[in-house]
């Protein structure tokens, strides 16, 4: 049984497998905050801002990109967590509404976190402790980001492998043999 899934390792694909053997890299982080980016940037009706070489010269994405970095590092945060999480991104592209722009990119980067560590694990972090990760939301501002979360969701939190591999060709160059 891999120990991401409760499937024995020989049931799935190799490009998943490859997914899961990857670190948690700045090469990681960095898409997971491209794609959330790219997630509330739609949602704002933007042009896409995470493609190209000037990423990181706006400051509120360097900004973004060291909040997302710390998150993940205090709440040691997996990379199978972190997959899960940048499906439910995907997902939530199209149905994210955003009607204050302060913390967008935070709160839905949250968001999914949080609802995918939940999903993926029997042992979680208590909100109080991820507002502590955060360094930036209280208790409660953790619990209604969960909240309105599950509701861009529609409270589908079920992921597939093909769901997951959507993101192999990104993260590929990045796997170690």
């Amino acid at each position: 049984v891999h120990r991401a899934s409760l499937v024995n390792a020989s049931l799935h694909s190799p490009e998943l497998l490859e997914m899961l053997s990857l670190n948690m890299s700045g090469a990681l982080i960095e898409y997971a905050t491209r794609q959330t980016i790219d997630t509330v940037d739609y949602a704002l009706g933007r042009p896409s801002a995470s493609r190209g070489v000037s990423f990181f010269r706006d400051d509120s994405h360097s900004t973004f990109h060291h909040f997302v970095h710390r998150v993940i590092d205090k709440a040691n945060v997996t990379v199978a967590v972190l997959l899960v999480a940048l499906v439910y991104l995907d997902r939530a592209k199209s149905y994210l509404s955003i009607a204050i722009e302060e913390w967008a990119y935070e709160r839905t980067f949250l968001g999914a976190l949080i609802l995918a560590d939940k999903f993926c694990s029997d042992i979680t972090l208590k909100n109080i402790h991820w507002a502590i990760c955060s360094g930036v939301f209280d208790k409660r501002d953790i619990g209604l980001i969960e909240r309105e979360f599950l509701s861009v969701l529609d409270y589908e939190l079920t992921v597939q492998e093909s769901d997951l591999l959507t993101h192999h060709d990104a993260l590929a160059p990045h796997a170690h043999p």
